[in-house]
Parts: C-alpha cells; sequence; structure tokens
C-alpha cells in the first residue's frame, strides 16, 4: 500500500478526513491528492488522484523513509502517519478542523483552516521533502505560487488559495530538516481572488485546532449505542458515515471521490459526489441502528425543501448538497484518470432516470426515523404521502433500478419490492401518527404488489426471485428481502433466493450485483465484486438464522478493508484490490446493517436458549 505504480497509489493507500463540508484523501506517502473546496462537489484543488502529472498535489514526505504506518487517532478522523528513515522519525498529523461553532457555518469562501498539517520530528534528524502544488478546477486552471513571510499564496479563478507555515519556504518545493522534539504547523485556507485574510499561525493554535477537533469527534462517536463484538469496524463506518454529511444543509453524499473505476481501465467511472436520495436513505438506516438521529433530522429536514411530492413521477434521483438539480454529466478529456481509466466524469447523468425504488427507500427510512423518536411533522408527512401515492399510480412502470442501467428501462422485482415497502411504510405512518391518507387505495395497491411480485418476481425453475418479473437473472439486491419484512424470515423462498445468490453471484464471501455477457450499452463488461451485496448477504443469513455462517462471512470481508479500515465500493475477486469511489457510503452502511442485525440474532438466540 505504500508504492506508488506509474504515480498512483492504490486506493487502499488513503485516509479520509474531513470537516462535514468537504473532505481529502491523504496517501500514506504524506501526500494529498483529492481536495474539493469551499465544499465537496466543488472542483478540485488537488487533483493527483485522477492524473498524477498535472493534477496537483501537496505532500509532505522524507526521500530515504524505510517505514511508513498510517493510523487514526483513537474514534476519530484525524489521521496520523509516521515515516521512519536511518536518521530518524517524523509523525504527520491531518485533520481538517471541526469545531463546534464551525461546524453548521456552511462551506463559504473564508479565513478560517480547512486542512491543517502538524509535523512533529519524533527521534533523530530528517530532512522533510514539502511540495505545494495547487491544480485549481480540475487542472484547468494555473496557479502561480509565490512566497511571503512564511505564507504561499496562489490565486486562480474567484479564489485565492492560503498556505501558512511556520518554516520558512521558498515556493511550490521545499527542503527543512528537523530534530527531535521540533514541531511544524501549516494550515490552507481559501479566500476571494487577491485578498488573504490570513490568521495568526503557531504550533499552539495548530494543536489547540486539533485538541478541539478530536474532542469533537469523541463527543459524537459517544452516542453511537452499538456494544456488539465487531465495534472497531462499526464505530469506523459510523466515522466514515458521518464524513459524507454535509452539515449546513443536511445532505449526505455517496462518496467523496469521482471517476475511480469499477475496474482498471474501465470506462464506468463516475461522480459521486452528490445526494442521491436512496444512499442517503440507507445511511439513515445504519445511523438509525447506532442509535445517531440527530443526521436524520437534518436529512428530512433538507429533503422537506425540496418538495419531492410536486415534482412528479420524474422526480430526481440525485441533488447537489444544496438541493440543486444542475448535475449534468461531463468528461473532462485532459485527466488521464486512476490509472489511465477514462473518462473522467463530473456530474451524474444517473439523475434523469426513473428508480423507482427510491420511493421505498425514503419511506421505510423515514418510519424507521419515526420509531427511532423522530419528529414526522405535516409538512414532512406531506411530502411522505405524494410519495406514497406516486409508488401506487407508478409502480407497474419499467425503471433503471438500484443499479441504475443506462439502457432499456425494465420490469425490475427489487423496484417493485420497494413500492411494496413504500405503501405498506406510508400505511403504518398514517395510522401510527394519525395523518390523513388514503387507506383503501394504499392497501389494495400493497395487495397488488406483493402478489404481482409473489407470481412473476419468483422463478420455479431458479427457486429464487430475480432480477426482472418474469425472469431467470439473479441479482444480489433481493438479498434484501429479509431485511425489509416482506416475508417471514423463515419462508422457504428466503432461504432459497440466498442460496441461489451464493451459487451463481458469490466467489468466497464476495458477492456480485449481477452476471451479464454486456453492460446495458451493449459493451463488453466486467466489474468486481460488490461489497455492499457481500454485506448483504451477511445480513439474509442473520435474518434467516444462519448465524455462525454469517460471522464467518462478515470476518471474511474484513480483510479487504484499506489498513485505516476503508472500504470503497468494489473489490477485484482475483487480486483483492479495491475498486470504485472511495470511501464508498453503501458498504459502510451495510457493514453496520450486517453487525447490528448479527448481534439482534445473537441475542435472541441466547434468549430461546441457542
Amino acid at each position: 500500500m505504500r508504492r506508488r505504480r506509474d504515480g498512483y497509489l492504490p486506493i487502499a493507500g488513503y485516509g479520509l478526513i474531513g470537516d462535514c463540508r468537504s473532505s481529502a484523501l491523504v496517501g500514506c506517502d504524506g501526500s494529498i491528492d483529492w481536495l474539493c473546496l469551499p465544499r465537496c462537489d466543488d472542483p478540485s484543488i488537488f487533483g493527483r488522484l485522477l492524473d498524477a502529472g498535472r493534477g496537483g498535489c501537496w505532500q509532505i514526505t522524507t526521500a530515504d523513509a524505510s517505514e511508513k504506518q498510517q493510523r487514526y487517532r483513537d474514534r476519530t478522523n484525524v489521521l496520523r502517519t509516521v515515516m521512519t528513515t536511518a536518521g530518524g522519525m517524523i509523525g504527520i498529523t491531518d485533520f481538517m478542523p471541526i469545531v463546534d461553532d464551525v461546524v453548521g457555518r456552511g462551506a463559504r469562501l473564508g479565513s478560517h483552516p480547512r486542512v491543517v498539517r502538524i509535523v512533529e520530528c519524533l527521534v533523530g534528524t530528517v530532512n522533510v521533502e514539502h511540495r505545494f502544488e495547487p491544480a485549481p478546477d480540475y487542472a484547468q486552471s494555473s496557479c502561480a505560487v509565490t512566497a511571503s513571510d512564511g505564507v504561499l499564496h496562489g490565486d486562480s479563478g474567484g479564489m485565492h488559495i492560503c498556505m501558512q507555515t511556520t518554516v520558512p519556504l521558498r515556493g511550490k518545493r521545499s527542503t527543512f530538516s528537523m530534530s527531535a522534539g521540533e514541531t511544524v504547523a501549516f494550515a490552507l485556507s481559501t479566500g476571494g481572488t487577491g485578498r488573504c485574510s490570513s490568521r495568526k499561525w503557531s504550533v499552539e493554535v495548530a494543536q489547540q485546532m486539533a485538541g478541539e477537533t478530536q474532542g469533537y469527534w469523541w463527543r459524537w462517536i459517544t452516542s453511537c449505542e452499538y456494544d456488539g463484538p465487531f465495534q472497531e469496524p462499526v464505530w469506523r463506518s459510523a466515522l466514515v458515515l458521518k464524513l459524507m454529511t454535509y452539515a449546513p444543509t443536511g445532505a449526505i453524499i455517496a462518496a467523496p471521490t469521482t471517476s475511480l473505476p469499477e475496474l482498471i481501465g474501465s470506462y464506468h467511472t463516475y461522480d459521486y459526489r452528490f445526494t442521491w436520495l436512496r444512499d442517503a436513505s440507507f445511511s439513515l438506516y445504519a445511523f438509525f441502528q447506532l442509535g445517531l438521529v440527530d443526521e436524520a433530522t437534518d436529512f428530512f429536514r433538507w429533503m422537506a425543501r425540496l418538495r419531492l411530492g410536486a415534482r412528479g413521477p420524474g422526480m430526481l434521483n440525485l441533488y447537489t448538497v444544496d438541493g440543486g438539480t444542475q448535475v449534468a454529466e461531463a468528461e473532462l478529456a485532459h485527466l488521464d484518470g486512476y490509472r489511465g481509466s477514462r473518462p473522467v466524469r463530473i456530474g451524474n447523468a444517473a439523475a434523469g432516470q426513473v428508480q423507482l425504488d427510491v420511493y421505498g427507500e425514503i419511506l421505510d427510512s423515514a418510519y424507521l426515523f419515526m420509531k427511532f423518536g423522530g419528529v414526522v411533522n405535516r409538512a414532512l408527512w406531506r411530502e411522505l404521502h405524494h410519495i406514497v401515492d406516486l409508488a401506487c399510480a407508478h409502480w407497474e412502470d419499467v425503471d433503471a433500478s438500484i443499479w441504475e442501467y443506462r439502457g432499456e428501462n425494465q420490469q425490475f422485482t427489487y423496484s417493485k419490492l420497494m413500492c411494496w415497502v413504500a405503501v405498506d411504510r406510508g400505511i403504518r405512518l398514517g395510522e401510527r401518527l394519525g395523518f390523513a391518507h388514503d387507506a383503501q387505495r394504499w392497501k389494495t395497491a400493497r395487495r397488488a404488489i406483493r402478489r404481482r411480485i409473489t407470481t412473476d418476481g419468483y422463478s420455479e425453475k431458479k427457486q429464487a426471485f430475480t432480477q426482472v418479473l418474469g425472469g431467470e437473472a439473479l441479482d444480489a439486491a433481493l438479498l434484501r428481502m429479509a431485511q425489509v419484512h416482506f416475508l417471514d424470515n423463515k419462508d422457504p423462498r428466503l432461504r432459497s433466493t440466498m442460496e441461489a445468490v451464493r451459487a451463481e453471484l458469490a466467489e468466497g464471501v464476495l458477492v456480485r450485483r449481477f452476471r451479464r455477457a454486456a453492460n446495458d450499452s451493449g459493451r463488453r463488461r466486467r466489474e468486481g465484486a460488490f461489497l455492499m451485496c457481500s454485506f448483504w448477504l451477511v445480513d439474509a443469513l442473520a435474518h434467516v438464522g444462519e448465524l455462525d455462517e454469517a460471522e464467518r462471512v462478515f470476518e471474511g470481508l474484513l480483510a479487504f478493508a484499506s489498513p485505516l479500515g476503508l472500504y470503497a465500493e468494489e473489490v477485484d475477486p482475483v487480486n483483492g484490490e479495491l475498486l470504485g469511489n472511495y470511501p464508498q457510503a453503501f458498504t459502510h452502511l451495510a457493514l453496520v446493517g450486517a453487525a447490528v442485525n448479527m448481534e439482534r440474532a445473537r441475542r435472541a438466540g441466547m434468549s430461546r436458549g441457542r
């Protein structure tokens, strides 16, 4: 994980830091290779991740390091990198300041540092190499860097970039020596062009910010209620999911990166720095399972402002973090892409797709929100009511479903399942809260959807629920049937579907989404195993009572985490390499769900004398 190939680190060679407004990927060799400011979906300032030559980076390293190790400070998103040389050892602490009086201010330009780096010489004497090469606007804008009184300045477009330091630097590249006990601190901030309102900077200020940020994460994670045997991966997943939240609005993004490929050299490279209603709803489910409700309150307030129901059946599936709809997909031809994987995309064409499953994910999250003590007020109910009506009216339509096919829409069984969930949860919410709704129409629709799924969605030949109505192909998304309580856990069709998925889609503990000879646009395609589906298998095993096997598969999946406990979207089943955008909310939320449901099953078994 420590070596670059053709200028690129393995995806697993990065740690994530953030401030709930944006985030950065920090390589194990001390290089920040991905940073967008002022918010997560803005153009990158450092983009070496997507072009090793021209993307730009901010690196602090040593030329002769024999060993490099990364870890997070306990229960935080503060990252620590230790480099050992023949003459000594340095430690680099990287974080984005996140203190209580800042987290809700919004991602506007300002003088407050967005990235802080503290370098300490732990023993001996070390020559430190510093490289600061911003490449704003996805390396489309030039940025001359000048040095003045220990500060590096750069202007590009409408942004001024300011990097303060406590050691004199000559320009973009410098070398300085440190001896045991010495500390140097750096701070990156942004402002309007030509305006540098740098704060007074010192090692003491940096260390105070580090303490405040560490304290924030400690206070937040102590609210996590999970106390099962897999505490470390569950807590790390919770901390990752928190970094996917956008504090100023309550939105939740799918991943902090764009265009990391599903297979090296693949053209399947997409931008995930947006709020998918589906992904966000799944994230809320994970938060609920851990007893974390505040994030859901913020998200539903954000969602209510979107007035989704008023948009009709064509409501968008994804939005910018401020609720915007300008997410048109474009290709950046000047960038090489991660290890030559083109194109590099910004924006996402999936926004215009019909994805009927979204209705169910939203309603399921709202129902759980209510069960965990959240307030579903009348304004939110109006939105939810509209969505249930949409599910009743359009459940028989074709769509692109959860995997966002970019070909002809089909009758996906999973979408029918989630329309059933939307109506079922709508009925339950209306009855529990006493809100007005068309109970007879909704119950009639619920029965009709259930009948269609159990008759046309189940293949006697395959002994499994299938990807499309009347089809024979399998889809790992249908492992979720147990989660959403469509059938009783003892129903043999759940077990037989799970067994069929394992037989056809699994390779060891890894599970693919589906199998097909060509992708939805007709081109030959291969992709990695989908880690979320792999954790869904664990969840399904726990639901049907196979707890020992669930735990065995879960522990096997832990081996595919990065050294820091982070997961991408997929993994190459041949060599175990992480693939796709990173870290991926889908994977971490599925890990949380699997761990929590295994613990529930274990305790239920103990109460029955298992």
